[in-house]
């Protein structure tokens, strides 16, 4: 991917950052930085992207994201304002070669595999009281929390070769292009009106964003649909029909195919598991907080 370089700033003087953030929405910025960034979605949906990863997200989301690796979060038009906790961290902020020694051997071994990017299905983590402890206090429970966080299982986001860092400008275009696919994915959407954001001819564009991203603009909206999709059949009673032409869908079967190809289950199914996890657990709202088992199961395998 081609995106922007961003220079962050410790705070001091715990020497990283805390911050607390919400927006009415969040639009396409591909960038990368040379710290760790463990990102926690309190509220809203869409898509997250990492290097070759894109998927929804939702409240509950827990992601950990190693330097460079390019990453970005794009809400859906119909999405609450988003409000999340964001921490930056080098390795060293408490030293050179602290997560290296062998009492954080969990803790150095999570830290190399976010270089991939990694998603925690199933951990609640204590940030939210963070900000409001004094500063060695502060310290001493992120270093509880990432221990934690390198006892749990966790899944493997990108695979393959990262994206590329180059220049603004093409940064700029790709991010137009997404801009374009994430506000009109619901309604019919060629590849002139996408190519039209990054002011390039049809052609031009598709190479580009492919070349870019390491998807075809056809595959990557998608996947954008397919992710609204999901979003539909847990929070809504609608018809799958419905939510094949809500999510952009010009006929059923399509949609099926589709929907089956990225998440090895019909939309039916995926509806049901979700159902029969509600019912487990008292009913219970699991929106955010645990993922689809069988595709837990299936993705499982990719953790080094």
């Amino acid at each position: 991917m081609r995106i922007v370089y961003e220079h962050l700033e410790p705070e001091f003087p715990v020497n990283w950052r805390y911050t607390r953030f919400q927006e009415p929405r969040l639009d396409a910025y591909w960038h990368f930085h040379h710290d760790y960034e463990l990102t926690y979605i309190l509220n809203g949906n869409g898509t997250r992207l990492a290097g070759s990863s894109v998927e929804e997200y939702r409240p509950g989301d827990l992601s950990l994201f190693g330097p460079d690796l390019p990453h970005t979060y794009v809400s859906t038009p119909e999405s609450e304002p988003i409000e999340a906790i964001v921490v930056h961290f080098t390795r060293d902020f408490l030293g050179p070669e602290f997560f290296d020694s062998p009492v954080f051997g969990n803790v150095g071994r999570m830290l190399d595999d976010s270089l991939r990017g990694i998603h925690f299905p199933d951990v609640v983590p204590p940030l939210a009281g963070l900000d409001r402890l004094a500063a060695p206090e502060r310290t001493v429970e992120l270093i509880r929390i990432l221990v934690m966080l390198s006892r749990a299982p966790y899944i493997l986001l990108a695979t393959g070769r990262s994206p590329s860092v180059l220049h603004h400008g093409t940064a700029l275009r790709i991010q137009a292009m997404m801009k374009v696919i994430h506000s009109g994915y619901t309604a019919r959407l060629s590849l002139d009106d996408i190519a039209a954001a990054a002011h390039m001819n049809a052609s031009a564009a598709s190479r580009l964003f492919s070349r870019s991203t390491g998807f075809t603009v056809s595959h990557y909206v998608n996947l954008v649909r397919v992710n609204r999709a999901c979003q539909l059949l847990r929070d809504t009673d609608r018809s799958v029909s419905v939510i094949a032409a809500d999510s952009g869908f010009g006929n059923l079967s399509n949609f099926n195919r589709r929907f089956r190809e990225l998440k090895n289950m019909s939309p039916r199914e995926y509806r049901a598991n979700f159902r029969v996890e509600l019912e487990a657990v008292g009913g219970r709202d699991l929106r955010g907080v645990r993922v689809d088992l069988r595709e837990l199961r299936s993705r499982r395998g990719s953790r080094v």
